[in-house]
């Protein structure tokens, strides 16, 4: 978003906000922290593009899409909506669609990555249950994430939900109505894209295991501190190739002072092909329970 609006404009959207503070913005997202009714809240404000009136409704469905799959998912492991309805309103010459969700405390995993923490095999396999347990909870209600990360996950100190997933921006409904109107479109986070997801017509054959792939990712990179296709100099394209070809060194060769059950299970989830990748959720997860 390059022309964030006025925090006084914001702040009279909401009046029963206190204590109004940005704390994040990309693309065409703003996120505020406030006070609503004694509650910290996470205010989201995101502009629909003004480009044509069906790409705006493109972004409004997507919106309530996620908005939608956040009420009906029962998981303390899922971000969760907060008390401020979702609404339309215009500032300047935009439309902006405002909601809030829970604020959770702590770091994200990306932050923990940047600080140069090695993670224990323990707290490794709770990272692995805490999104395990959203996976399973999006799969039953037949919705695949797509934008697994660490990023995306937040490390929050609560005993009772210790790892919380984030954003279901591009989440994909399964025998759902697309969204996208370019059927050739990827979406998701270039480094962070499931191989079957670069096969033409992948829609029809996504599943749960195309989030699988990218938990497995998402703890290799949390344990080693590196994405393994992440290479800021190469083009697209040989990124794409990577990720669809490449298999990457085994995570036994990057943290030798980890499991070997657990690394060949972090290996066996990044399989290229999804039918390779651990399928049962129930025991994946006591495979990771044995680990804490």
């Amino acid at each position: 978003m390059k022309n964030k609006p006025d925090l006084s404009k914001v702040a009279a959207l909401i009046p029963k906000a206190i204590n109004l503070q940005e704390i994040a913005f990309g693309g065409f997202k703003v996120v505020y922290r406030a006070q609503i009714d004694e509650t910290t809240e996470a205010i989201k404000l995101v502009r629909l593009p003004n480009d044509t009136e069906e790409i705006r409704d493109e972004s409004l469905r997507r919106i309530q899409r996620e908005i939608n799959i956040l009420r009906e998912c029962d998981t303390p492991c899922l971000v969760k909506l907060g008390s401020i309805a979702p609404g339309s309103h215009v500032i300047g010459d935009d439309t902006y669609v405002l909601y809030s969700e829970e604020y959770l405390p702590g770091v994200s995993l990306r932050e923990r990555v940047i600080e140069g923490c090695r993670p224990s095999a323990a707290e490794l396999a709770e990272v692995g249950l805490c999104i395990l347990s959203a996976i399973t909870e999006l799969t039953r209600k037949g919705v695949i994430h797509r934008d697994i990360k660490p990023d995306n996950v937040m490390q929050t100190g609560l005993r009772d939900r210790p790892y919380v997933l984030l954003d279901l921006g591009i989440a994909f409904q399964v025998g759902g109505t697309p969204l996208t109107r370019d059927s050739a479109h990827i979406p998701g986070t270039l480094y962070y894209i499931a191989p079957e997801m670069l096969d033409t017509g992948f829609r029809h054959n996504l599943d749960s295991r195309a989030d699988l792939y990218t938990l497995g990712l998402t703890l290799y990179e949390y344990a080693s501190g590196k994405n393994p296709f992440k290479d800021r100099s190469d083009p697209q394209f040989t990124t794409l190739y990577r990720i669809k070809t490449i298999t990457p060194e085994s995570l036994r060769k990057l943290r030798s002072d980890l499991p070997k059950e657990f690394c060949d299970l972090v290996d066996q989830l990044m399989k290229k092909l999804p039918a390779l990748r651990p399928s049962n959720m129930a025991v994946l997860a006591k495979r990771l329970e044995r680990l804490k």
